[in-house]
This record gives C-alpha cells, sequence and structure tokens, in this order.
C-alpha cells in the first residue's frame, strides 16, 4: 500500500496541449451561444404569445385565406386554313363566395337585395344560383358576367360594404363568323343540374360552362382544359390584401381543334340553300373530310353567350322549320332515285345482268293491280341508259327479280340503316325494310308492291343526307368508303403540336370488282350530259357525274334530291370533291337541287363565285324554256308529274322523320 502511494505521489501532472486549449475554449463558447439562444428564442416566445397575444389574435381573426378556382382557356377551333371560328373574350364577373355571406338571415337577404338593385342584378337569378351550393361553400359562385368597370371600381371602393362578394375575370366564348357553321360547331352554356351531376367526377363545377352541340360537345373534355385555382388573403372588411399563384394553381389551357371544314365553301353552301328547308354536305371522298356540312334553317350560336332569354329560345323551339335539328346527320326522308346507284351496284355484282342487257320499259310496271310508273316511254333499256333517264321501269323489273333481301342486303353493304361515325353529337339513322322488319314493325305480309317501291328509295325506306352521300362516296372510291370527319387535328394550345391526327380512318372495303363502279361512275356522267340533270348539272368548264332523285311525300311538294361528284373520272383522286344536295319539298332533283350542287362544285373547283354559277344555270334553264318547245313540254310533264305524286297510294313511311 505505501509503495503505491509512493509511485502515485512521484508522478508529475502532464500541461494540456495548446490543441486542448482551443478545444475547451470552442465548447464554452458554444455552450454560451446556445443558452444565450434559447433565452432569446423564449423571450421571443413570451412576447409574442403573452404581450402581444391579442394584437395577433385579431390580425388572425382579421384575415382570411380563401381559394378560389380560375377557370381554364377554353381551346380556340379553327377551320383548314387556319381561321378562327370559335374564339375566346375576356369579360369581367361578379361572384359571390356563398361562406362569407351574413350568417343572420335578414342580413343576407339585405346584401343580396342591395347586390341587385346597385349592380342590376336579378334577384331570383342571384338566389337561384346560390340554391346549387351550400351556405359554407367556398365555391365561387358566379352572378353576373360582362360588368363595367365602374361598377369594378366601385365595389373595390366599398368592398366591406359587401362582404362575400367579389370580381374577376374570365374568358368567354365567341363566333366571330356568326351563324355560320352553326351545326358544326354548336354552342356553349351553363352547365345544367343532370350534366352536373353525370360529370362531376369529371372535374366539372356548378358554375362551369359545357359545349351543348356539335363539337363544342362532342369534344368538350379536349376543348375546357384543367381549372387552376388563386389563393386571396382578405381582412375582415372584405378588402384583398394579397394574391398569391401558386405554380401547382396555374390552369391548364384546353386543346386546339382543326377543322376538316372550308368556311368559305361552308359559307357559299348556306348562301345557296337559304330560305330553304334541307341539307348540304360536301367532302373529299378519298380522304374522308367534311369540307361542309349545312342544315338549313340554322340559328346564331352567339345568342346563347352569357345566356339566351326565354322569348327567343321559345321562337327558335317552335319553329316548325326546326333549326335546332341538324339534318344533314338526323333528318330521315326517303332517298329516292338516289338509291339506284346502290341498285345498280348490286345487280351487277350478282351477275343477274351485263351493262348491255335490256329490260323493257313501256311507261311502268302493272302489280297486283296497280300500275306503278315511269318517267318516260324508254322500250328497251340497258344499265347505262337506265342510269341516265332514271328510269323507274328497269329497276322496277330487277328488284321483282331478285326480291327484297337483295335490296337490303347491298343498301346494308353501303352502309344504308347504320350510323357513319362522323364526329357529331346525334346522329340518327334511317329505315332499311324487309319482309321480317315489317311483320316485326307493322304487322302486315311484304308484297311485291313494297320490293319495286324499295328499288326507287320509296316506301318503307328512308335514309339521312350524310347516309346518302357516304354511299355515293364508296361508289366514287371504288369501294372505299373513309369515315368522315369535322374535325382534322387535335393540337396543342401551348406548342401547337398534333396531338391527334383524325383523317383517313377507312370504315369500310366492299369487295367489289372496279369494273362494276365503272359502269356505274360512267352512267352517272351520262346523266349530265344528256340526262335526267343535263339542264341543272351541265358546265362548260367542269366536268361533273351525278345522280338525281325526287321522293314522293305524302305531306306536300316532293323532296329534291342529287349526289354528284366532279371532276369526273372512274379513276378515284385527291382532287375529287362530292356534294349531295336535299331539299324538303324542293321539287324535282334535277331542276332544284341540282344548280345547288353545280354551282358549290364550280365555286370549289374553278373559283367561280357560287350565287353567280347558280344564278347563270337558273338563267339558261328559264331561257331554254322559252325557246325550246320540247322544253316546255318537259316541263309541262315535271309538273304533271309532280301533281300524281301528292296523289300516290302508297304513301307509307315517305314523312319526313325528326325524331
Amino acid at each position: 500500500m505505501s509503495y503505491l502511494n509512493i509511485k502515485f505521489n512521484n508522478v508529475k501532472e502532464t500541461p494540456p496541449s495548446n490543441y486542448e486549449v482551443v478545444f475547451r475554449k470552442k465548447i464554452i463558447l458554444l455552450a454560451v451561444i446556445s443558452i444565450l439562444s434559447c433565452l432569446i428564442l423564449l423571450s421571443r416566445l413570451f412576447y409574442v404569445q403573452i404581450i402581444k397575444n391579442s394584437y395577433y389574435d385579431n390580425l388572425a381573426r382579421n384575415n382570411k385565406e380563401q381559394i378560389i378556382p380560375v377557370n381554364a382557356y377554353r381551346g380556340q377551333i379553327y377551320d383548314r386554313n387556319g381561321i378562327i371560328v370559335s374564339e375566346n373574350v375576356k369579360t369581367h364577373t361578379m361572384y359571390i363566395i356563398p361562406v362569407y355571406l351574413p350568417e343572420n338571415y335578414f342580413e343576407r337577404e339585405e346584401l343580396l337585395h342591395r347586390v341587385s338593385k346597385v349592380f342590376k342584378i336579378d334577384l331570383g337569378g342571384i338566389k337561384t344560383q346560390l340554391k346549387k351550393y351550400t351556405s359554407k361553400s367556398y365555391e365561387s359562385v358566379e352572378i353576373a358576367d360582362n360588368i363595367s368597370i365602374p361598377q369594378m371600381s366601385y365595389l373595390a371602393e366599398r368592398s366591406e360594404e359587401y362582404p362575400g362578394v367579389f370580381y374577376g375575370s374570365k374568358s368567354v366564348r365567341n363566333y366571330p363568323l356568326g351563324e355560320t357553321l352553326t351545326h358544326v360547331i354548336g354552342y356553349i352554356g351553363q352547365i345544367s343540374q343532370d350534366e352536373y351531376k353525370e360529370k362531376r367526377e369529371e372535374g366539372y363545377r356548378h358554375n362551369n360552362v359545357i359545349g351543348k352541340e356539335g363539337v363544342e360537345q362532342l369534344y368538350d373534355k379536349e376543348l375546357r382544359g384543367i381549372d387552376g385555382y388563386v389563393q386571396l388573403i382578405v381582412d375582415a372588411k372584405n378588402r384583398v390584401k394579397e394574391t398569391i399563384n401558386p405554380a401547382i394553381g396555374k390552369p391548364i389551357p384546353g386543346k386546339k381543334l382543326v377543322l376538316s371544314i372550308d368556311s368559305k365553301i361552308q359559307y357559299d353552301a348556306e348562301r345557296l340553300i337559304e330560305g330553304q328547308v334541307g341539307a348540304i354536305i360536301v367532302s373529299k371522298p378519298t380522304t374522308g373530310e367534311i369540307l361542309a356540312i349545312v342544315s338549313s334553317p340554322w340559328y346564331d350560336p352567339n345568342v346563347f353567350i352569357g345566356g339566351i332569354n326565354q322569348k327567343s329560345y321559345n321562337e327558335l323551339i317552335n319553329d316548325p322549320a326546326n333549326p335546332f335539328w341538324n339534318k344533314a346527320i338526323r333528318g330521315r326522308y326517303p332517298t329516292a332515285s338516289t338509291f339506284k346507284l346502290i341498285s345498280a351496284i348490286g345487280v351487277l355484282n350478282e351477275r343477274h345482268v351485263t351493262p348491255t342487257s335490256t329490260r323493257y320499259c313501256g311507261g311502268g310496271m302493272m302489280l297486283e293491280s296497280r300500275f306503278y310508273r315511269c318517267e318516260g316511254f324508254h322500250g328497251n333499256i340497258n344499265l347505262h341508259r337506265a342510269l341516265q333517264v332514271s328510269c323507274n321501269s328497269y329497276f322496277y323489273n330487277i328488284a321483282y327479280e331478285l326480291g327484297p333481301n337483295f335490296l337490303r342486303k347491298y343498301a346494308v353493304m353501303f352502309g344504308m340503316g347504320e350510323e357513319t361515325g362522323i364526329d357529331l353529337p346525334g346522329e340518327k339513322v334511317g329505315t332499311m325494310p324487309s319482309p321480317e322488319w315489317k311483320r316485326r314493325q307493322v304487322g302486315e305480309y311484304w308484297w311485291d308492291g313494297d320490293t319495286i317501291q324499295f328499288v326507287i328509295g320509296q316506301g318503307y325506306m328512308s335514309g339521312t343526307p350524310i347516309a346518302v352521300h357516304m354511299s355515293t362516296s364508296a361508289i366514287i372510291n371504288d369501294g372505299l368508303m373513309y369515315r368522315p370527319q369535322v374535325v382534322k387535328e387535335i393540337r396543342s394550345s401551348q406548342t401547337d403540336q398534333i396531338i391527334y391526327d383524325n383523317s383517313k380512318f377507312l370504315i369500310k372495303k366492299i369487295d367489289i370488282e372496279k369494273s362494276t363502279f365503272d359502269v356505274v361512275k360512267e352512267g352517272m356522267r351520262l346523266a349530265v350530259q344528256k340526262g335526267t340533270v343535263r339542264n341543272g348539272a351541265w358546265s362548260p368548264n367542269l366536268e361533273i357525274a351525278a345522280k338525281t332523285g325526287t321522293a314522293e311525300n305524302a305531306q306536300g311538294k316532293a323532296h329534291s334530291w342529287i349526289t354528284a361528284y366532279a371532276p369526273y373520272s372512274t379513276t378515284p383522286n385527291d382532287n375529287m370533291i362530292a356534294v349531295t344536295v336535299m331539299l324538303e319539298h324542293g321539287g324535282f332533283g334535277g331542276i332544284n337541287a341540282g344548280p345547288i350542287a353545280t354551282a358549290l362544285l364550280r365555286s370549289a373547283l374553278n373559283g367561280e363565285d357560287a350565287l353567280d354559277a347558280r344564278n347563270s344555270i337558273l338563267t339558261r334553264m328559264g331561257h331554254q324554256r322559252k325557246v325550246s318547245p320540247l322544253r316546255l313540254e318537259e316541263a309541262a310533264t315535271e309538273k304533271a308529274k309532280e301533281t300524281e305524286a301528292l296523289e300516290s297510294t302508297n304513301t307509307t313511311d315517305d314523312r319526313i322523320e325528326y325524331e
């Protein structure tokens, strides 16, 4: 034990190194700084929470954060040449956020009455809008659009007097071409309750607008974009203290639509049919691009901007010509002799006749104690000649020989009785009858008379103008049928990059020999050169091929049809344009629909003024009536036929179908 003590006492203490001294000083300094920082923090917390408690409490109570939805910029619509046909115009709006309205019922009512009176807004309309939301809703309820700058200034200066009432800006739709393209573009309107229930899962809100017709409806999802939001900090007096625009709240604009429509051709078509009831379709048969599609009469979509008054809406709804109804895709009519094109294709393809085979025409056909008349007395007549002069007797005979199922087979083959798939909402289909169909729908036996009415596009048979047009396009294009489209491309509104190319989508390939199509196209050309449409469609500088139709109608004057194309060739090419015209109660196809189709082709292909071209045709036709005794006789015969048409006993289902 003593030895250990001696050893320990003899050990000398080693002085600390310079490194240890520095390290200890740093530790002491760090401890002092930490203690001071804690003291400062504690004193600041004491100052804020104890001493300034009432100040910051009032500040918190007097400032509110609001999340205000910002509607996305709706995508614009252009025609094929880059002309804007649907655009956005900035306007100022007034809106209410329900949660910030006075909780007291009487104060709330007084405020709403004051808003209505001062800003001249219908009180009933305000309350109707507010009923869609709960009193605790933070959504912006629009109560007025297009408010003036003085109104905005007044509200800004007296914002504390109008709690929950704000102003802002938004884009509204405008259609710079007015009534042109009405049924193609459609219009937008306030989303209905039913639409909201159906689409709220897709992000739609009570105060959204939505496409109601045309491409505005069908492509609404692409056009509307994605809404964003801003944050507003307001004080107790409803004054905006700060506006925050977070990056994630930036709205994404809707996509841009580029139509296949040529607004010049569309405008010409509308001028040519104005004042008449009917439809016109113009397209490129080798691609399916619709260049114009007109339903007459039409309406101005701009009347729906900001809401249409009830009187104007009732006038449109009650118009017997039904301007809302797109007759080009929804109107169902007897297709008349335009159906002979399909019948001719079928009988050739079945090898039942050759182009030179003849049938006898003695002015009609006696069947079942009834005489079914023809347009003339043609004697022995082959298929070329039958198409040229539209001989009913020729087709009566082949229909009687082959039966109704043969007709239905080829009608369906060419898309009749089926939707074409055009990108417009509400397409309807016509009726392709058969013995089974008649027993099921009418409860009667199918007679041979039904068959020979079917072959000339009468009786129970009906079709839409778009279906007739597409069947003709398939004939022009040697059996290839492309889906008709009015939207050619969908592009990014930000980069203009093509997102979707909608063109040239093949929907049918009809497996029939080209020589068969050639025979029918040759017959269509003969009809223009020296047949049923020689006066209405012949042109000195443009070769046109066409088939006319005059649909007998129990409700008045016959409907007028023509389906045509130019420049004529039996070999399809991208320069060809097809036109189909249907006029309700328009009379004979060659005389009334013919000049319209011809004028459109001459305008689109030769650059002529459409109205001048039509007027020159009508003038020539009138002159021929004056100088040609034969033409006078033909005109009298046509008038007599028209009268006979009204007295026809077989008029079942010849009426126009709007539903």
